[in-house]
């Protein structure tokens, strides 16, 4: 959390919905147990819309958005297709945003040789 709140700072940039961060060049997975190595920013898919902004005033409005763990094949299916195609994916496994370190990758192919 604390690299993400300096990433905007350190690289002259911003993060917004939609944007996909690797853990490190080769989207290292974020810990031994898990393949997971990148993250996505979203708002809940989970949570009713209500409780994705809280409007403090006429100027001023909080958004609130969700982290994604996701894996690099994912990414490069952002990357390539868009963030639609993605929740697509997560829409077809069922994914959400509660972490689940063992939950399938949308990427991966099953079946004989990877063909279906």
């Amino acid at each position: 959390m604390k690299f993400l709140a300096r990433f905007p700072h350190e690289y002259h940039t911003w993060l917004g919905v939609g944007h996909t961060i690797p853990n490190g060049e080769e989207a290292a997975p974020f810990a031994d147990t898990t393949k997971l190595g990148c993250l996505l920013l979203l708002p809940s898919l989970s949570l009713p819309e209500a409780f994705r902004e809280l409007k403090i005033s006429e100027e001023k409005t909080i958004n609130f958005h969700c982290l994604y763990f996701i894996y690099r094949e994912e990414m490069n299916l952002k990357m390539e297709k868009g963030v639609d195609a993605l929740i697509d994916k997560f829409e077809e496994f069922g994914i959400s945003d509660v972490l689940d370190v063992d939950r399938p990758n949308t990427m991966k192919k099953k079946g004989f040789m990877g063909l279906w």
